[in-house]
């Protein structure tokens, strides 16, 4: 099983497929059920009719290497492996990552590093900003579990879908194309990641969360 992209439900299914065509700069093709999915480079986006918003993580599988998943609030969908979930040749933007709000770290481990067997890539405390992330990675695509530090009493509570960054390859070019179109995107600022840049795109993303990433240093 790998992780291969999300689901965002908008209330006003025609201008969401508007703008996330306009946010990843791919086509779309209609999705079974309805609505329609943008394959990117790494993962692919559905955009659906329903509840406005950031609504489950997608993945695939092969036949028999579904887990038991009891996901705390967040809905998993797992769908059979076929060619069009496959990125086309030529990606203009990537998945990066997918920020899901927890209480509950430990909880998360055995949820994803302990059952279906996710790489726990990072795990780490960052005091100065009351964080503590953990990285898990799969098909490319990372999980970020972020959660309060120090840890509310109890570590009770479901988790929550919170946003999705992309990984873009010029990103001044994206954000003076979206500021043309009349999306609002913050300026270019440094990453948290050492060797990043990033933009918030603050309109035209059907309520999510959304982050611009550029990669302009390899990680050390």
């Amino acid at each position: 099983m790998r992780l291969v992209g999300v689901r965002i439900g908008s209330e006003d299914l025609a201008a969401a497929i508007a703008a996330y065509g306009l946010l990843l700069d791919v086509p779309g093709t209609p999705c079974t059920g309805g609505g329609v999915r943008f394959r990117l480079g790494r993962g692919s986006v559905d955009v659906v009719a329903g509840s406005p918003g950031l609504r489950a993580v997608r993945f695939v599988s092969d036949a028999g290497d579904v887990p038991s998943l009891t996901p705390h609030g967040i809905e998993v969908a797992v769908e059979p492996d076929d060619e069009e979930a496959r990125p086309p040749s030529e990606p203009a933007a990537a998945i990066d990552h997918v920020v899901v709000h927890t209480t509950d770290p430990a909880r998360a481990i055995a949820l994803w590093r302990d059952r279906p067997g996710f790489r726990l890539a990072l795990d780490r405390e960052f005091p100065e900003r009351g964080l503590r992330l953990l990285f898990f990675r799969s098909g490319g695509i990372t999980l970020e579990y972020a959660s309060p530090l120090p840890a509310p009493a109890g570590q009770q509570g479901d988790d929550r879908l919170h946003g999705v960054s992309y990984r873009v390859p010029d990103l001044a070019a994206r954000r003076e194309r979206l500021l043309a179109a009349g999306v609002d995107v913050s300026e270019v600022r440094r990453g948290m990641r050492p060797g990043t840049t990033v933009a918030t795109v603050r309109s035209g993303t059907a309520g999510v969360p959304t982050l611009l990433l550029q990669v302009d240093e390899p990680a050390g």
